[in-house]
């Protein structure tokens, strides 16, 4: 990617240089006075004498440089959050260390270094493909907000400050190479080997890098459309092309409305890149997606279709999808005694279901079950994204504040009515009493699961073995219902999955 110059004069050559008048040499004769060319710069303009040769300022000097580059983080608009996270916070210490009175080689050498293993450990590749992907990501971004929720006009003022904060994060975003050498300047004791060491923190090697670069880039990018709701968030290669889309333009300013073209797609923050989430304290944090397991070298494939299951997962789907789309759909809960499937329904069913629709499931773990309502209003805080809310494994009847509060969030209407944009989907312990639960009633759809008969349980083990179902000979289907009703008290789901994972770890 190439560092494009910005200006003619360049923001990182801002300076102010004026003349002073030279003080007369004592002497007996009286000496005319010459007058020194002024010359004061601005952005982009000189004030002062340009038809005299000594007006040019002379080349910046690299401490000058790493100064500029200071001032133009602190002067960032909009996307101030891109420095002012470890990472970033970290490059600009590592350049400030240089320019630090009498500095050690070790101090500076450490400050680098810092930057750096902070730098590998959020998996980054370089420098610049951090400040890209923050770009992107958008977290605590005013613009990117209304990009996303399709409140920004096509005029805003705004618009001229986000591309003035492009160019100068392209500025900033310096080459990894070009940052060890500014680094190396101020401590030589490092020496070549070290900035040989220091110009890559790719984990890596070339030739899968290529690889993945050759993914087709973000072309077709439609400014005009403006879908009805979020899609699904981009996979790697698809991100990838977005940051080559923006660092291919020779100013990224011109990347202004790529830039709201993407929010409006995958929307803003945290919930731009997860399809599962998880409500702590009041806030969003990642989840276990599903997709990134199934990708990994693990001994846990995405379950398979099961035919005990399969009238409840066909009605669970419809309804997920009508929600997707904007549709009239219903709050599910799901009762059944312990290891019939309510899980699998709740989180592997429904994600597969309404992922590539743009559908995030949000875990509301049992120590959130009484603050369901709060986060059914964080969620109606994105309102082109669809929710679901899952709290699994849940006692009724509810009782006490987390009663309340839930009949009168479902309820609707008025200012603590549930938003449109989210559905909550509960599974029932199987040792809850629904019969006089009052907020049982509120649901739409109820979905029962039971226990599996010796024939529904073969037909479960075979879909869960997948392509090893054929090795499963009916003496072995017998085994494993003795071994699960040793294990569990019972066939069930769960205990088919389980027999299926210890058998292929032996």
């Amino acid at each position: 990617m190439r560092h494009a110059v910005m200006n003619r004069s360049s923001l990182l050559q801002r300076q102010r240089t004026v003349g002073t008048l030279p003080r007369p040499r004592p002497s007996s004769k009286p000496r005319a006075l010459r007058r020194q060319a002024l010359l004061v710069k601005a952005i982009g303009f000189d004030f002062g004498d340009d038809d005299s040769s000594s007006s040019r300022a002379p080349p910046a000097k690299r401490s000058s440089k790493i100064n500029s580059l200071g001032a133009l983080a602190a002067s960032l608009l909009v996307y101030g959050h891109v420095v002012k996270g470890a990472v970033g916070e970290a490059y600009l210490q590592a350049l400030a260390t240089t320019q630090k009175y009498q500095a050690s080689n070790k101090e500076v050498l450490a400050a680098y270094g810092r930057f750096y293993n902070l730098l590998l450990t959020a998996g980054y590749d370089s420098w610049q493909d951090y400040v890209l992907d923050q770009i992107l990501l958008g977290r605590d971004n005013a613009f990117a907000r209304a990009a996303a929720q399709g409140t920004l006009d096509d005029d805003a003022p705004v618009l001229r400050a986000v591309a003035y904060d492009l160019d100068v994060l392209q500025e900033l975003a310096l080459p990894l190479p070009q940052v060890a050498e500014l680094i190396a300047d101020a401590a030589p004791l490092g020496g070549p080997y070290w900035l040989e060491a220091a110009s890559s923190v790719s984990i890596k090697s070339k030739k899968k890098k290529h690889q993945g670069a050759s993914a087709s880039p973000a072309v077709a990018i439609d400014p005009e459309s403006r879908p009805p709701y979020i899609c699904r968030p981009p996979g790697d290669a698809e991100l990838s092309a977005w940051k080559s889309s923006l660092s291919g333009k020779e100013a990224w300013s011109e990347g202004v409305g790529l830039l709201r073209q993407y929010y409006r797609l995958h929307g803003f923050g945290i919930t731009s890149r997860n399809s599962t989430l998880r409500w702590t304290k009041g806030a969003f944090e990642e989840g276990v997606d599903a997709a990134a397991t199934t990708t990994a070298a693990s001994s846990s494939p995405p379950l398979a279709p099961l035919p005990s299951l399969e009238s409840q997962r066909a009605a669970l789907e419809s309804n997920t999808l009508r929600h997707c789309e904007g549709a009239t759909a219903h709050h599910v809960l799901l009762a059944g005694p312990s290891g019939s499937g309510k899980s699998a329904l709740l989180w592997d069913y429904t994600l597969e279901s309404g992922r590539e629709r743009g559908l995030r499931l949000v875990d509301v773990g049992g120590a959130e079950v009484g603050n369901i309502l709060e986060a059914a209003r964080g969620c109606g805080r994105y309102p082109r994204l669809r929710f679901v809310l899952v709290a699994d494994h849940v006692d009724f009847p509810l009782r006490g504040s987390a009663a309340a509060d839930l009949m009168s969030g479902l309820a609707g209407g008025g200012p603590s009515g549930w938003p449109g944009n989210t559905l909550l989907y509960m599974g029932a312990n199987s040792s809850s009493t629904l019969s006089y639960d009052p907020v049982v009633s509120r649901f739409g759809l109820i979905l029962t699961t039971k226990e599996l008969s010796e024939e529904d349980f073969g037909a479960t083990l075979r879909s869960v073995a997948g392509e090893d179902a054929a090795k499963l000979s009916d003496d072995d289907v017998a085994y494993a219902a003795d071994w699960a009703r040793k294990q569990s008290g019972g066939l069930s789901v769960r205990s088919a999955v389980h027999y299926v994972r210890r058998a292929r770890t032996g």
